[in-house]
C-alpha cells in the first residue's frame, strides 16, 4: 500500500480504534477490532516519557492515585507499574498489529521533541509507505520530513472553543498558510472546519484532507458530501458499510 492524495472515495477510519464496541479509546483490543472490521485506516494517539518511550495515550498525564502526573515526570517504577497493569501501551505492540494488516495508520503525535525515534519506528515496522504522522504542532512535523522526506505529515485544526462560525473559527486562507509552512501533506480538520471551499482550497494546493469526527449517520453522510479523503470515525462498525 502506497498512500496518495487525493483518494478514490473517502476512507474510514478507526478514530483512536474500534472503540464503538464496548473496547476502550486506543487500546489494543480497539485496535484489533479495527483489523478485523476491515477499517481503511486506523488512527491512535501517541506521547513520549521523559527516557523517550514512545506510549499509546490522547493525554501528556495520567492518574496515579487520584492525582494527574505528567507522563513526563513519572519515575521508572511508576512506568513499570503502569506498563504491567496495561495502562501504558508502548506504541510498538500497537504497529505489530497494524504491520500484516490491509489499513494504513494515522500517528497523531501529542509528544514533542523524540520525532526522530517516532520515524525510526515506523520505518521498523516497514509502515512508512503508508503511514501519516499528524501534530498540531507545525515544529514537529517539519522536523519530521527534515528526517524522512517521504513520509507524509498531516497538520491538524481544532476547533477555537467559543467560535459560533467556521470564518471565526479559522479562515480558510490562515489553514492553507499554516500546512505549506508546515510541509504537511495533509489538513486534519476537526468537522466544523471543514466547507466545500476549505477542501477545494486544500485540493487546489495539492494537500490530502481528513475530518474528524463522525460518530452517527448523519454526521458520516454530511462529511462524505464533502469529499475529504479521509473521516475519522467513532463507529466504524456502522460507517464501513455507509451507502
Amino acid at each position: 500500500m502506497h498512500l496518495r492524495f487525493p483518494f478514490a472515495e473517502p476512507a474510514v477510519v478507526a478514530h483512536r480504534g474500534a472503540h464503538c464496541c464496548g473496547h476502550d479509546e486506543n487500546s489494543l483490543p480497539a485496535i484489533a477490532h479495527a483489523v478485523e472490521l476491515g477499517a481503511h485506516g486506523i488512527e491512535i494517539d501517541v506521547c513520549n516519557l521523559a527516557d523517550g518511550m514512545l506510549v499509546i495515550s490522547h493525554d501528556a498525564c495520567v492518574s496515579i492515585a487520584g492525582a494527574s502526573i505528567p507522563l513526563s515526570a513519572l519515575t521508572q517504577n511508576e512506568v513499570g507499574a503502569l506498563l504491567r497493569s496495561g495502562e501504558l501501551i508502548p506504541v510498538e505492540v500497537a504497529l505489530d498489529l497494524i504491520r500484516p494488516a490491509s489499513t494504513f495508520l494515522c500517528l497523531d503525535w501529542k509528544g514533542y521533541g523524540d520525532e526522530a525515534r517516532v520515524v525510526r519506528r515506523i520505518g521498523e515496522f516497514g509502515l512508512g509507505e503508508r503511514t501519516i504522522v499528524s501534530s498540531l504542532q507545525w515544529e514537529a512535523l517539519t522536523e519530521i520530513k527534515d528526517r524522512r522526506p517521504n513520509l507524509l505529515t498531516g497538520l491538524s485544526f481544532p476547533a477555537m472553543p467559543g467560535a459560533k462560525d467556521r470564518s471565526a473559527l479559522a479562515p480558510r486562507d490562515q489553514i492553507l498558510e499554516r500546512v505549506r509552512a508546515a510541509r504537511a501533506d495533509a489538513a486534519m480538520l476537526e468537522r466544523s472546519l471543514a466547507s466545500p471551499s476549505m477542501v477545494a482550497g486544500l485540493r487546489q494546493r495539492g494537500a490530502g484532507v481528513f475530518v474528524w469526527s463522525a460518530d452517527d449517520a448523519h454526521t458520516f453522510a454530511s462529511l462524505v458530501e464533502l469529499g475529504p479523503d479521509g473521516i475519522m470515525s467513532d463507529a466504524v462498525h456502522q460507517h464501513l458499510g455507509f451507502g
